[in-house]
């Protein structure tokens, strides 16, 4: 049976209440939701939050998928005790082994793929049907803001996806922004160069590893729907569109199909943002609704992306793309992590074995590289970078803020990062200034011996056996 949304769901609930929790009474669509997920979040507790009834819809609503870095070692199929043992860098392990290679999708015909068990098609079309949230109170709306869209590149034909928002309009339309430094923005620029309006599929609901693969960083001709299958362990099945020349998800619990006029613009915003901040009211392009289909039981997956978890969704395949930028520069580079405690993928930290003056700006330089990462810090290779006050101590340690500190400026970045500026530094543009902090020890010159715990009896001893008290584990 091909993997989906419910089989992660199902793997989750039997993990009991820190992973999976459901509300028991009808929420409110305005802000109840993501409230909830906040509160819990102050108690450092990060379930999947399940909601079989929000008010004015008959889809249930599920949120906080990959709350925390955990959730992704249940996704892979990794094992709590290896998890506990090995720690987050089996997560990057298992999934740099799986993004380093693609699969070919599987397509079925639609009469036999769960996702056209409903089909709406013009007048149907209904968009207030979805449980459709407003997230957060200066919010100009209801937004889609993790459904992932499925568009084709009109020179080459390959499929390219990615997370887009899109805020509802009208019983069949919706607004669709995308970053200007994302692929589908570059594919929407060239159909209005061609004068043509751009098909696009988008895809609600399905397992988080085919989500995590529209979030992979790549070139322009990288056809993420094979690199789904390749993080899935299987061929991604998909079928061909009801209204639109694509292949889509045919495992998935709700696609909304369209097309985009790339020569109109309308505006959407302000809006809750990943940077933790509003955004402006932002010029986007307008989706025409064709058809919506959908499972019969159809589960609508959303995001709060003012909350953690909307970082922990990608920090993965930007870890992946940092990591090999890194590698192609200083091939001792141990790990590579961004900090989803930042918001935004501001902060990566990575940890190389340093071999000769100088490595340590090269490997921060190219951990910049990602438009999302504004801050590297570079360590040494004991340091886990997984660990934030091991970094921090590093950084408070063993960096000189006069020669270890490196600004440059004017570098391609997120127009939502509210210090963002353009060429003439008086608007609000797509640069910004980034930092490169060399927290690595000095080459060929002595420095102070860090305090560690002797290593065999770090390895033998376990607390359990010490200890009167039984430990719960973190989860």
């Amino acid at each position: 049976m091909a993997k989906d949304l419910r089989e992660y769901l199902k793997a989750v609930r039997d993990m009991g209440p820190e992973f999976y929790v459901e509300t028991n009474r009808p929420m409110d669509p305005r802000l109840e939701v993501c409230v909830i997920q906040h509160k819990l979040q102050a108690q450092n507790r990060f379930p999947v939050v399940f909601c079989p009834e929000i008010k004015g819809s008959k889809i249930p609503l599920v949120t906080n998928l990959i709350g925390d870095y955990n959730r992704w070692a249940v996704a892979l199929g990794i094992d709590q005790a290896t998890f506990k043992k090995v720690g987050e860098i089996a997560i990057f392990q298992e999934y740099s082994k799986r993004r380093s290679q693609t699969r070919p999708v599987q397509e079925i015909p639609s009469s036999e793929a769960p996702v056209k068990e409903v089909v709406m098609r013009g007048d149907d079309v209904d968009l207030t049907i979805l449980p459709l949230l407003h997230h957060a109170e200066l919010d100009s709306g209801k937004y889609v803001n993790i459904g992932f869209t499925v568009c084709r590149d009109p020179d080459t034909g390959i499929c390219n996806a990615g997370v887009y928002r899109h805020e509802l309009k009208s019983r069949n339309e919706l607004g669709c922004f995308i970053i200007p430094a994302n692929h589908g923005s570059y594919i929407a620029r060239r159909y209005a160069e061609m004068g043509k309006p751009m098909e696009i599929a988008l895809v609600c609901g399905h397992h988080p590893m085919v989500v995590l693969g529209s979030c992979a960083s790549g070139p322009l001709n990288m056809n993420e729907l094979e690199v789904m299958g390749s993080l899935l362990g299987e061929p991604l099945r998909v079928t061909r569109g009801e209204t639109v020349d694509l292949p889509v998800p045919a495992d998935a619990e709700i696609v909304i199909e369209g097309t985009v006029d790339t020569r109109q613009w309308i505006t959407d915003g302000p809006y809750a943002e990943y940077q933790g901040y509003y955004g402006d009211v932002t010029p986007c392009y307008l989706m025409k609704v064709s058809a919506i289909t959908m499972r019969k039981d159809a589960i609508f997956h959303d995001l709060d992306n003012a909350h953690r978890e909307h970082i922990t969704w990608s920090v993965l395949s930007h870890e992946y793309r940092g990591f090999q930028a890194v590698k192609a520069v200083v091939p001792t580079i141990k790990a590579m992590h961004i900090f989803p405690h930042t918001l935004g993928f501001k902060i990566a930290a990575v940890s190389i074995r340093k071999r000769v003056p100088g490595e340590a700006r090269l490997a921060g330089l190219a951990a910049l590289q990602d438009f999302q990462v504004k801050v590297s810090v570079v360590v040494d290779e004991e340091i886990d970078v997984y660990n934030e006050a091991q970094v921090l101590w590093a950084v408070g340690t063993r960096t000189l803020a006069d020669r270890g500190v490196h600004i440059i400026p004017d570098l391609l970045a997120p127009g939502l990062d509210p210090t963002a500026y353009d060429e003439s530094r008086q608007k609000k543009g797509t640069m910004v200034t980034k930092v490169v902090i060399d927290a690595t020890r000095p080459i060929g010159l002595p420095f102070a011996i860090p305090i560690t715990p002797p290593k065999d009896l770090w390895e033998s001893m376990e607390l359990e056996d010490y200890l009167k008290v039984k430990l719960t584990a973190a989860v």
